[in-house]
């Protein structure tokens, strides 16, 4: 064996040191030994420590035994103190249930938080906090409102005002540092208004509620007077107060679907307070149509508010016959042309569904609001007539969405169609309707069912008159049974039309035939014969008779396309329409295409407006809606001498003692109180009788004596000085209120919210600001 002598050789070890005991080296070099870490406990690790009892015994305890025992407890605290923090109307159910079982047993009532409360119930909750809740992170300028949004469950009425107020104040001032910036810099008012929108948006999104023209802008396709439109909005109080209530009230409702309130067992369809506030808004909307009229504004004429609603399809009673009379008319089509009909029945798959037929948890459950389901079975419904219209298939009839005891939609459709068509048409729809989760248990029974239309066994408005029914009032069905519930049907109709009302659910759907609309129109022509127009007269017969097959019939038949309709209805556009500049349209007639204008039919005719309904009082009638205004003629009514008792309301008061002196030197402090509140309601009461001044109001303008008399609506009797100061962009306090005129409407805002109690000068300015560049912006629009 040789030896390799090739390379460099490792040099021979040194001799021990003198003095060494160690004589072993095992480093060639002292250097080389490793030292130990500066701070390592190098000391050997303890599984425990001992500890003495109160007897004197020492105990020893492990460490795992420590962290076996405090773990659950600390977890228990920590999830009885968010069961703490949920609203009441959230955690009341699931509080009494920890009631019971604390006093029954800690370690069970531990053990449901932990395993039930903590797995089921806190994750549902969770996920519906996160689609309502704002980020977490958000820009610098919206952090002095971030608890305010993050509790808005909390919040009551004046609070949501209040916040919708102080979004509004922090738009518009974002709006105009930015708009003024980038205008000072390009000098183009096109790009400062869409700069000054991106800036304003983009601090609305982080709100997590939908921007108008977000989409347009960040696509790049927003035009400069479409985001002018849309700043107006994000500017507005009152939107932002219609946004509120509603993010509001779904999320509410939402949360109590989530944590199982919303079932056959406890309340189906709609929670108890969503029913409560339906009822309460019914009730509230009726007294306000009682209180008003319809004003012809050409004679002064007025008629009944309510009785014009009571008489149109916002009765109930009245679309439920329309919705019979048109089905009952497409049935009789169908027997005309001999074809088939099918009843389908679509539901959304499992997950979708909080709740169990059996009232039970359903653990697969994602989290998904009644109107994200009803966002699915649009989308399969979309599907299924795309997939119809490429195989030539074309169908007609109606549709009805109904909830499902947990408040999930579903939809009932009866449809029409020839009958070669049936089997290919019903393929192709279970296809779309079992797409997504189709294995699942009990997907191919219940997701799609599918009834066809025998004669014998009833006709097909009858298999749809009974949802039609439940799904308004609740007509003819007294003593029946719902199938979801077992609970009376004519009392959950309620509950069903609070259901569509909270989650803004279109009930009835019409699907194919000529438009409802033009038919409407066609009847309020009544007997009105159409001699000049013959092609319009048929469908004016038919409708006006109530047939909707024949009308259906004159426009074309149940299968006409909408480019083939031979009546279209007529509209007339109003620039800058609303309080937002948009745009609005307004139905004025009928026309025929096929020979244009010279058919052209006006149904309405006459320009109403709602005004307060006028009031009686002591046998003169006044208009209590508008204060100054002409008094009521002079009669032997109203010249009689007055009941002295008369007084006590407060509209007259006797001069008490005019020429007498008073010597207030003798009069009590009680007595000199009861005088000053007396001269006071002489003062009121003279104030109110003061005859208008009609020289000084004849100069007014329309719009400053819309302005003039909605003031009077809120008991203020404004001067024609003091109107036109606020049509030039002064304001005015009344009590808690400040009212400024913006874009020619009176906005009344809260005095804590919009500032003017502490900066008043710079509040103003701001506002005048943004009307000037808005002014500025349009003038430059018109000169390009």
């Amino acid at each position: 064996m040789t030896t390799e002598t090739r390379g460099r050789r490792a040099p021979s070890p040194p001799p021990p040191y003198p003095g060494s005991t160690d004589n072993a080296i095992p480093y060639a070099y002292g250097g080389n030994k490793p030292y130990q870490p500066i701070g390592v406990d190098v000391a050997p690790g303890l599984d425990g420590f001992d500890y003495l009892t109160p007897d004197g015994t020492r105990k020893h305890i492990a460490f795992s035994e420590l962290v076996a025992e405090d773990e659950k407890p600390e977890r228990s605290k920590l999830l009885r103190r968010r069961l703490a923090s949920l609203p009441q109307y959230i955690r009341r159910h699931f509080a009494a249930k920890l009631d019971a079982l604390d006093a029954k047993d800690r370690k069970a009532a531990d053990h449901w938080l932990v395993n039930t409360f903590e797995r089921h119930v806190l994750t549902r909750i969770d996920s519906v906090n996160s689609v309502y809740q704002p980020d977490t992170v958000m820009p610098g300028i919206l952090l002095p409102i971030r608890d305010q949004l993050f509790r808005m469950l909390w919040a009551g009425k004046k609070e949501l005002k209040r916040l919708a107020y102080t979004l509004a104040d922090i738009f518009t001032s974002e709006f105009i540092r930015e708009s003024d910036h980038q205008l000072a810099r390009t000098g183009d008012p096109e790009f400062a208004a869409l700069s000054g929108y991106g800036r304003i948006a983009s601090l609305a999104v982080h709100l997590k509620t939908p921007i108008p023209g977000w989409t347009a802008y960040c696509n790049e396709e927003l035009e400069a007077e479409d985001a002018l439109r849309a700043v107006l909005r994000l500017e507005s109080p009152q939107w932002w107060l219609n946004r509120l209530r509603r993010i509001h009230a779904r999320w509410r409702e939402h949360l109590m679907i989530a944590a199982g309130y919303v079932q056959k067992k406890s309340s189906p369809y709609s929670s108890a307070p969503c029913l409560t506030e339906w009822l309460a808004q019914k009730k509230a909307n009726r007294e306000y149509l009682k209180a008003m009229e319809l004003e012809d504004q050409d004679t002064g004429e007025r008629i009944s508010l309510i009785d014009k609603v009571a008489g149109s399809v916002a009765n109930p009673a009245n679309r439920r016959r329309e919705l019979m009379t048109r089905m009952r008319g497409f049935e009789d089509l169908a027997k005309l042309e001999g074809l088939a009909g099918d009843f389908y029945t679509l539901t959304a798959p499992s997950r979708y569904h909080s709740m169990q037929h059996n009232g039970r948890r359903n653990n697969k459950y994602c989290g998904a609001s009644p109107r994200e389901t009803q966002q699915y079975l649009c989308k399969v419904w979309a599907r299924t007539r795309a997939a119809w219209k490429r195989k030539g298939i074309r169908v007609f009839g109606f549709r009805v969405v109904e909830p499902h005891h947990d408040a999930t939609p579903h939809w009932r459709l009866l449809l029409f169609m020839r009958p070669e068509c049936v089997e290919q048409a019903r393929e192709i729809f279970r296809k779309y309707a079992l797409k997504e989760d189709g294995n699942e248990p009990g997907a191919q029974e219940n997701r799609f069912q599918v009834v066809p239309i025998d004669d014998a066994h009833g006709s097909a408005t009858g298999y749809i008159a009974k949802y039609i029914s439940k799904n308004i009032d609740g007509f003819a069905l007294d003593g029946e049974k719902d199938d979801e519930t077992g609970e009376d049907l004519k009392e959950m109709s309620l509950r069903v039309s609070a259901w569509a009302s909270r989650w803004a659910i279109r009930q009835f759907q019409q699907i194919g035939g000529a438009p409802v609309t033009v038919y409407r129109e066609l009847r309020r022509l009544g007997d009105r014969e159409l001699v000049l127009h013959p092609e319009l007269e048929t469908a004016r017969q038919a409708a006006n008779g109530g047939e909707w097959d024949n009308y259906v019939l004159a426009q074309g038949g149940p299968l006409v396309e909408r480019d083939k309709l031979r009546i279209r209805l007529n509209y007339e556009t109003t620039e800058n329409g609303n309080a937002y500049g948009d745009n609005v349209q307004r139905i004025t007639g009928i026309y025929c295409p096929i020979t244009g204008n010279d058919s052209l039919i006006f149904t309405r005719t006459t320009q109403y407006k709602i005004v307060p309904k006028r009031q009686s009082a002591d046998g003169v009638a006044v208009d209590v809606g508008f204060s100054g205004g002409s008094a009521a003629p002079r009669s032997s009514v109203n010249n009689c001498t007055r009941d002295p008792a008369a007084g006590a309301d407060g509209l007259e008061h006797a001069d008490h003692e005019v020429g007498e002196t008073v010597n207030f030197d003798v009069l009590s402090r009680q007595e000199k109180r009861e005088l000053a509140q007396r001269l006071s309601d002489d003062v009121r009461s003279k104030r109110k009788k003061r005859p208008p001044e009609r020289e000084e109001r004849a100069g007014l303008s329309v719009k400053e004596q819309q302005i003039s008399e909605l003031l009077a609506l809120r008991g203020i009797d404004a001067s024609a000085g003091m109107v036109r100061s606020m049509m030039a962009g002064a304001s005015m306090a009344c009590g808690d209120l400040v009212m400024t005129v913006q874009n020619g409407r009176l906005v009344s805002r809260n005095r804590a919210a919009s500032g003017l109690d502490k900066l008043p000068s710079q509040v103003m300015a701001a506002k005048q600001k943004t009307s000037d560049l808005v002014n500025r912006m349009k003038a430059a629009f018109s000169r390009n």
